[in-house]
Parts: structure tokens; sequence; C-alpha cells
């Protein structure tokens, strides 16, 4: 799944977004609602992630089209050649995008199924294409799932209203980096982070929306590349765990 520390050029900056932030407002909604119900089986993560016309409906565009599959989580952070003594930083390490594997060390899951889509901007369009990021983390038990959902409302406040630079690697521009504060309503945890590229005088400004959620046994694990409207990432997270509570 293509994250935010590939390979990026001035010209066409594609990434899967991340936020962190600050409140919490509620409880996992499947704490109460799920619980009760058998465990989600591995086979069954690949037939809830969203199809392209899915996505098209969400974002409002046309030509959705599936650009990566995933069955791993990775690490964004470790492949990106940083200029010497530069460490991105620990408690901004799950901005990077979802499904990286340090922000899920440790966590008991057990299995993994995303996708990455992306529709083409307008022609002459000075912005990056729209683009989904949907993560399924399949976990061995409901509690596991909502502990780990807990974990992330106490983690992501550590890089709320929180700005650093990373640094131009060989193949990366210059990026700023500006995280916003987070919401935790009805059991979703959503954020906004803006980008900034810099090379060779060339800027271009990207706006990633961020949510997290729990359906069962599974982490639900959206990152959208998308301006307007700035509740989107919500939106296909909740179009996910609608399709998780049907199983």
């Amino acid at each position: 799944m293509r994250q935010l520390t590939a390979a990026v050029s001035v010209a066409a900056i594609g990434i899967a977004v991340a936020g962190c932030g600050g409140s919490n407002e509620s409880s996992p909604a499947s704490s109460t609602s799920t619980s009760a119900r058998p465990p989600v089986a591995q086979a069954a993560l690949a037939g809830f992630l969203l199809t392209p016309a899915e996505i098209d409906a969400a974002l409002g565009v046309t030509g959705t089209q599936s650009k990566e599959k995933t069955d791993k989580l990775q690490d964004d952070t470790a492949k990106q050649q940083w200029p010497a003594g530069w460490k991105f930083p620990d408690e901004c390490v799950f901005a990077v995008g979802p499904g990286e594997s340090p922000v899920y060390a440790n966590s008991g899951y057990t299995a993994v199924s995303g996708d990455d889509d992306a529709a083409s901007a307008p022609p002459g369009a000075n912005e990056p294409d729209p683009e989904v990021a949907q993560l399924l983390v399949l976990f061995p038990s409901a509690k596991a799932a909502n502990d780990f959902f807990t974990s992330s409302t106490q983690r992501w406040p550590a890089c709320a209203n929180h700005q650093f630079k990373t640094p131009a690697g060989p193949d990366s521009p210059e990026m700023n980096w500006q995280v916003g504060p987070v919401s935790n309503s009805n059991g979703t945890l959503t954020a906004t982070l803006t980008m900034t590229a810099s090379n060779n005088g060339n800027v271009m400004t990207m706006t990633g929306q961020r949510a997290l959620t729990v359906r069962n046994n599974v982490v639900i694990d959206v990152g959208v590349i998308r301006k307007d409207p700035p509740d989107l990432s919500g939106k296909v997270a909740d179009q996910l765990a609608g399709k998780v509570d049907k199983q």
C-alpha cells in the first residue's frame, strides 16, 4: 500500500494520510453492540473493503481505481532515507498513514486486509489525486480490538496541534507537517493533517483526513486525501463499519 514516505515528486505527490489530536469524548461504539457476537474470521476481511464505485460515491468523484492491495502492515518511517541524525517523532509515527506497523506493535493483531484507491484530479488542478487508504486489522476478540482503540485515544493527543518538518531526502522533498486536533465522537477518532512539500522553489499543500474506529474484533483504519468536505474519513470508516456489522 502506498504511504506518505514513498518516493514523491512535486508535480504529482501521492500520500496516505493521518492525523492526531486531543479529546476523548466517547468509548468505541462496538464495546457494547458487538462484544457478544462471534468474532469476524480472517477470510471475511477482504469482502468488507469498499469497492471503487462505493469510493466514487463517498468522495464525489468518478473513475476510482484500486492501486494496491495489501495483507500486511508496513513501516514507512523506516523506508525513508532521512538525513543522518533525523528521526521521525515517536509520538507522531501513526501520522504517517493508516496501518503503520510500529503503531500496532505488541497489540496482538492477527491479520490485515487493505486497499489503496485513487481517482484522477481534474485537469489543471493544483492538488493531489483524491485517494482513500482503507485498512482492516483483525484482532482475536472484540475486547482486544477495543483495547487497541482505547490505547489510540490515549496516544494520539501527544501529537495534537503539533508542527514538525521532515527534511528532504534523496527521493522526496522537504515536508512541513501541521497536525490538528482530533475528535472522538460515537466511537470514531477523526482528525486532519496539512502537509506542505517544497522542492526547488515548487510548493504543494495537501490536506489529509484520518479516521479510526472498531467493530467487533476489527479495527478500521482509514486515510483520505481530500480537503472538502472535512468529514469524509469518518464517513468512509462508518461505511466499512456498516459492512462489518452486517456479517
